[in-house]
């Protein structure tokens, strides 16, 4: 079952754009010109940071209710001496899937992709899974 956060998107007062906040996930940020790229940064970001939480084996958050994200973000803004609008946006992120379990898979790749990537792993220190993987990663 799919999990979803609270992102708060605040535009900025000094024209810098939109800021996004995460307030149940630490370590996760993200913003944008406008707010559909402060959106898919905001995704992005969020897979990144829970991912890594979940690599770490350390403890995924809960997220919080409606009331809960908006007065934490509120409260960041205001520790931050930072104006918290009225106007403030909250929208629902889902977190990507977080079951790290290794799966066996048989894939079909023309053989000189197959050389690239055992070549491209190789030079990176990697497998040829690690590699896949980390591309995998790098392309959210």
């Amino acid at each position: 079952m799919t999990r979803y956060y609270l992102a708060g998107i605040i535009r900025e007062d000094d024209g810098s754009g939109y800021s996004v906040y995460f307030p149940d996930v630490p370590n996760v940020a993200a913003g944008g010109e406008s707010v559909e790229e402060a959106l898919n940064n905001a995704s992005s970001g969020l897979a990144v940071a829970l991912r890594d939480l979940a690599e770490r084996n350390a403890p995924i958050p809960a997220p919080s209710s409606m009331e809960e994200a908006r007065a934490k973000v509120r409260a960041e803004r205001e520790a931050d001496e930072l104006p918290f609008p009225d106007d403030a946006l909250f929208q629902y992120v889902a977190a990507p899937e977080l079951d790290l379990t290794p799966v066996r898979i048989n894939i079909t790749l023309p053989r000189a992709v197959l050389h690239e990537v055992d070549e491209k792993a190789r030079l990176a220190g990697m497998t040829r899974s690690g590699f896949l993987a980390a591309a995998a990663h790098a392309w959210s």
